[in-house]
C-alpha cells in the first residue's frame, strides 16, 4: 500500500520522467552499496550473513540475519544476496527503456507496469524522506 506522498507523486508526475527519476534514484543506491557479487551464508545459530564475491581475502559484510528464526533468517539473506545492486542497476535499464517508450507512446501497459514497479520501489525506498531531502537542497 503506497503512502499518500507516493500517490500523489505518481498522479502528478509525467510518467517518462517519473520513471527516469526511480531508475536514477536506483543507480544512486546501487552505487552506493557493497560492490560485487553477493552470496549469503547461514551459520546455524548465530544467523546468516550477505556478503559480497565469496573471496575470502576481499570479503566484506553487507547484512546480517540473526537468530529469529533459522529458516526466516535464511530466506532473508537468500533475498538480500539475490537482489544485489546489478539487479537494481538492471532494473534502473529497464525503467529507462519504459521512459522512452513513455516518450513516444504515452502510457501503455508496459509503461503503466514500469509505474507499478516505481510505485513499488518508491514505497520500499522511504521516498518520502528522499523527497523532503532533495527538497531541503
Amino acid at each position: 500500500m503506497s503512502t499518500p506522498l507516493v500517490d500523489a507523486i505518481i498522479t502528478e508526475t509525467p510518467p517518462a520522467e517519473l520513471l527516469r527519476a526511480v531508475a536514477a534514484r536506483m543507480r544512486e543506491l546501487a552505487d552506493a552499496a557493497t560492490p560485487g557479487t553477493w552470496s549469503h551464508n547461514c551459520m546455524g545459530s548465530h544467523g546468516c550473513q550477505v556478503y559480497n564475491d565469496g573471496r575470502l581475502r576481499e570479503h566484506k559484510s553487507v547484512a546480517f540475519f540473526g537468530r529469529k528464526e533459522w529458516k526466516a533468517d535464511h530466506a532473508d539473506a537468500a533475498y538480500v544476496a539475490a537482489f544485489q545492486p546489478a539487479v537494481a542497476k538492471a532494473t534502473a535499464q529497464l525503467l529507462d527503456q519504459l521512459a522512452g517508450e513513455a516518450d513516444h507512446l504515452g502510457a501503455t501497459p508496459l509503461v503503466m507496469y514500469g509505474q507499478e514497479v516505481a510505485r513499488a520501489f518508491m514505497d520500499a525506498a522511504g521516498w518520502q524522506a528522499y523527497v523532503m531531502e532533495e527538497s531541503a537542497r
